[in-house]
């Protein structure tokens, strides 16, 4: 059987070389179960099985086939809800188009032609069924068919919540912190070592659902492994790219349906921090609300915070690489903030989102962190709406992960914090505000030559069932939420008065030469010479004739 593994591999590897030649750069238990059986033994389960994979389809025979098209219910020739025409099992459909930007490999990591190096055939869903077996409706749908539209879920301004909504989403939080996924397991292994050294032993364990929101992320910028301590570090499947918007959404709207599943509430909705304070200070980092500062250690959570036990997974990059391993979900310390290196940053404010939403341009080539006019990079925070680009440009969203500092100033480690959630789900409000306004059609994403993972029909990494960039460009509501926000337009953004006032006297100074023109013109059809064109008398007028 691992032989046949390896064929599979080599086949992967010619059609992936084929495609790029050209190219120029969760039988589940129950929560409850699932908790007793974490609280009696931790995260770090050996287990044979919605993201990395679920569950049952990590057992030996699933990964050799690479076939994941489990059953829906108890009957085993359901495959993927064929009996009820929810799907059929078929092969993965995987972006082969070229891809641009640092990433120069091929066949090199486990994440090119996402899910294709683990899986080959998945549940393919018709209508509006989703998941892995197609037992679930997309965002957005409900109903024993998923063919009624879900009354959106109404995200909030934290600082608008009642005391008894804010005590559910901070529950919530700190549950799934403490429940393990009833579904999905994540791999410790890279692709070619995720059988064990015997090629018999998956290399899978469980984690809690709110670590698992939290290694997606993490797993979305690791470093490719190369071999011990040779990373490649130029890749990122969730930023510095169109992909950027989309992969985040997605994030947000997995993690909510857990919460919403977990406290039985299919109405619960995730809060925004809208962040545009244009202070030095975290009005989100006290005690009532995600934890305030330790006294004794300030780069600590408060004790009187329920944070403040929180540890982190994912933190250890440097350490992962040289031992070429994945993050395995082990605890690495508790979460900290770090106020005091700071450096008088203060956060961004009401007239930068303003700018940035007055962008017209999705985005622009080469679809990286230097795109400059470009909303998504402005956003994301390396180019200002000005189009000011250069090393010391932070804004908007990095510029906020920079001010909090501590766990979040680090991409790998950045969602252990749960500032983190609500930082993103503002960042979420700002796209679908551009969306709304604007309007864009799907070809505004570039389908080839984006960093790769970021193309628009790429299969965003590392969620499955897979899922492209394409189908999270959408309004919020099509998703089955939205914000209860409402955020301003200015009608002339600075930047675009300067250029205003550039471009009218450009327009005047046109005007003007055009006039001179047409009236040279009439003086030429009355008989009148140019200057240049006369002979001129050398004769002296003083002189006598």
């Amino acid at each position: 059987m691992l032989e046949k593994s390896r064929v599979e591999e080599e086949e992967d590897r010619t059609e992936e070389e084929k495609a790029h030649a050209s190219s120029p750069s969760y039988t589940a238990m129950s929560p409850l179960q699932w908790g007793l059986l974490f609280s009696c033994l931790g995260c770090g389960i050996q287990h044979g099985a919605w993201a990395q994979f679920p569950r049952v389809c990590m057992t030996l025979d699933n990964l050799v086939n690479k076939k994941c098209c489990p059953p829906l219910g108890a009957e085993p020739a359901n495959i993927c809800g064929s009996q009820q025409g929810r799907g059929r099992c078929t092969e993965v459909q995987a972006d082969t188009r070229p891809w641009s930007g640092p990433y120069v490999l091929r066949n090199q990591d486990d994440r090119e032609q996402w899910p294709r190096k683990f899986f080959s055939q998945t549940c393919k869903c018709t209508g509006n069924f989703a998941g892995y077996n197609c037992g679930d409706c997309k965002f957005g749908w409900t109903g024993p068919n998923c063919s009624r539209r879900k009354a959106p879920v109404v995200r909030q301004n934290i600082h608008s919540l009642t005391s008894q909504e804010r005590e559910q989403f901070l529950g919530a939080l700190d549950l799934a912190k403490r429940t393990i996924h009833p579904d999905y397991v994540i791999t410790t292994q890279h692709w070619r070592g995720l059988l064990g050294p015997s090629g018999t032993q998956p290399q899978i364990t469980n984690c809690s659902i709110y670590d698992f929101f939290v290694w997606l992320h993490y797993y979305s910028v690791r470093d490719t492994l190369l071999g011990p301590g040779r990373p490649y570090k130029a890749i990122d499947f969730s930023h510095q790219g169109p992909a950027f918007v989309t992969w985040h959404r997605y994030h947000l709207l997995w993690l909510e349906r857990d919460l919403q599943r977990l406290t039985g509430n299919e109405s619960f909705a995730l809060p925004y921090w809208n962040f545009a304070t244009g202070r030095n200070e975290c009005d989100v980092c006290t005690d009532q609300l995600l934890g305030a500062a330790r006294q004794d250690d300030p780069t600590l959570i408060s004790g009187n915070s329920r944070f403040s036990s929180w540890e982190i997974v994912c933190d250890s990059l440097e350490d992962y690489n040289r031992r070429v391993t994945l993050c395995n979900g082990t605890y690495e310390g508790l979460l900290r903030r770090n106020q005091v290196g700071r450096n008088s940053e203060k956060l961004p404010t009401l007239k930068n989102i303003q700018d940035c939403l007055s962008l017209r341009n999705f985005d622009n080539p080469p679809f990286f962190q230097n795109s400059t006019f470009s909303f998504r990079n402005a956003l994301e925070g390396f180019d200002k709406a000005d189009g000011t680009l250069s090393s010391q440009v932070m804004s908007l969203h990095n510029l906020v992960h920079s001010f909090l500092n501590g766990t979040s100033a680090l991409p790998h480690s950045a969602a252990n914090d749960p500032v983190f959630v609500v930082l993103h789900s503002f960042t979420d409000a700002i796209f679908d505000e551009w969306m709304k306004r604007y309007k864009p059609p799907a070809d505004v994403w570039p389908q080839e030559l984006a960093p790769i993972g970021h193309n628009r029909m790429y299969n965003m990494v590392p969620f499955f069932p897979p899922v492209t960039n394409e189908e999270l460009f959408l309004t919020a509501d099509q998703l089955g939420y939205s914000y209860a926000i409402d955020l301003p337009v200015e009608d002339m953004p600075s930047w675009t008065t300067a250029l205003s006032v550039v471009m009218g006297t450009l327009v005047v100074l046109a005007g003007i030469s055009v006039l001179l023109v047409f009236l040279q013109y009439r003086r030429l059809r009355k008989g009148y010479a140019p200057l240049a064109g006369t002979d001129l008398s050398t004769t002296r007028h003083t002189e006598e004739a």
